[in-house]
């Protein structure tokens, strides 16, 4: 279904990545390829014939709409052939990644998202690729802003997939089912409790208001501390935390709290839902009204449900701390001994206007004027929900901040700590110190 909603794309989402983030230098080459096309990007192997071989995360739905631009790619470049490797989940992915540089392995082509730093070691840097393979070197092409979160050192060391940020979906129909009201943005976190208090008072015996989201984002988490003004992970003084014991209190006493009031469900039944998708989401299965989700994964959960969802942004209070950040990036493996090929599938996968057109939205709205005009038209009402949500949150966007040092061990355990805390092994107060702790290990491995 289209949405009724006109959106000016290019003009709206520079304007919001340049309220996100301070330019920053990124040592681009001559222009003289600019003006051509991203299917005629200079370049041809000398071989005459290659494979490459392209990993990801994510769904079914994605891994078709991946393929269907690798054909597209082959298509115009029939000299490079693409292999592609979907491998599930994000923490199934990163598994299997490591297992394969460990073995000097790995594919061409790596999607990362924000924990790239911690692979910046087995990555090529990009910088000598723009303006040739890589046609990303114009603000005409692609959003300069987007480079920056995956700048570092002078160098661009992945490329953006598109932004998305932290939304709150609900189950619209199961909500007006219920006879409550709809929930609105911009809630305070007060606000939203009591929202749930009275939402629960009219739900099925069973069903939730919340998704316990205590701690299988490690994002929701920053989210709050960056709130609290204590943000878990900056680069000042070369990297540095200012989380506490007492905002990891907060945090987790806020959680057990609605636990005990009914408002998320039981250790048991969240236990059951890895949270990490929609085939394994309490929000899909009915067993929870909202849930936290990527902006990029709207689409997808509704896709999953005959029931109709809605979204709205995440509560707000104290400091500003909502991000747009750069959703997924792809870097090319400094081992692939065909770096030029892989840098002309970056540049076809975020540039191609018809290959913009098949990835849609599903790993976050896109960089590229060019794609962003192509697919204007093809807006559905969960892209015009996330839409909606970007411009509510334009006054209160801070800058895509770092992640913490070995963040998928620190997203791995902090969902240990959070089960651990749910089903009573730990109190609220011995959970905060041991987050702190982690936090503290992890940044100074």
């Amino acid at each position: 279904m289209r949405s009724p909603v006109t959106i000016m794309l290019p003009f709206l989402f520079a304007l919001l990545l340049a309220a996100c983030v301070q330019p920053a230098p990124v040592s681009a080459p001559p222009q003289s390829a600019a003006t051509v096309e991203p299917a005629q990007a200079a370049s041809t192997p000398a071989d005459g014939s290659v494979t490459i071989r392209f990993g990801w995360w994510g769904n079914d739905e994605r891994a078709a709409r991946t393929q269907k631009v690798i054909e597209l790619f082959q298509a115009a470049y029939p000299e490079i052939q693409v292999m592609g490797e979907p491998n599930g989940g994000t923490a199934d992915h990163f598994q299997i990644i490591n297992t394969q540089l460990a073995a000097n392995n790995a594919p061409d082509l790596i999607q990362l998202g924000g924990n790239w730093p911690d692979y910046q070691q087995y990555l090529e840097p990009l910088n000598a690729y723009l303006g040739k393979q890589l046609l990303i070197d114009t603000p005409e092409r692609f959003d300069q802003t987007a480079l920056i979160p995956a700048t570092r050192d002078g160098s661009l060391w992945c490329v953006s997939l598109g932004t998305n940020t932290l939304i709150l979906a609900y189950n619209k129909t199961m909500i007006e089912a219920a006879g409550a009201e709809l929930p609105k943005d911009l809630m305070t976190w007060d606000e939203l409790l009591d929202y749930g208090r009275q939402l629960k008072a009219k739900l099925p015996q069973g069903v939730y208001p919340f998704v316990d989201n205590s701690t299988n984002t490690a994002n929701y988490l920053s989210f709050f501390f960056q709130q609290q003004g204590t943000p878990i992970w900056t680069l000042d003084e070369g990297g540095k935390s200012y989380a506490t014991v007492e905002s990891a209190r907060k945090w987790f006493q806020m959680w057990a709290d609605m636990r005990a009031e009914g408002l998320i469900p039981d250790a048991d039944t969240t236990a059951t839902y890895g949270e990490t998708g929609a085939d394994n989401s309490a929000l899909v299965a009915g067993k929870a009204a909202i849930g936290l989700i990527w902006s990029n994964q709207l689409a997808g959960y509704q896709a999953a449900m005959t029931d109709q969802l809605g979204a709205i942004t995440l509560p707000r209070g104290g400091e500003n701390a909502y991000a747009i950040q750069m959703s997924q990036c792809i870097g090319i493996n400094k081992a692939s001994l065909h770096k030029e090929e892989a840098a002309l599938f970056i540049n076809f996968f975020v540039t191609d206007p018809e290959a913009g057109a098949v990835l849609g939205t599903n790993r976050g709205v896109p960089s590229s004027p060019v794609v962003r005009t192509a697919i204007a038209d093809q807006s559905t009402e969960a892209d015009a929900a996330v839409y909606r949500i970007y411009n509510a949150i334009a006054d209160q966007m801070v800058p895509q901040g770092p992640n913490l040092p070995n963040d998928q061990e620190f997203v791995n355990e902090l969902r240990l700590l959070g089960q651990s805390l749910a089903y009573g092994g730990v109190t609220v107060d011995e959970a905060a110190e041991q987050l702190i702790e982690l936090i503290q290990r992890l940044s100074a491995k």
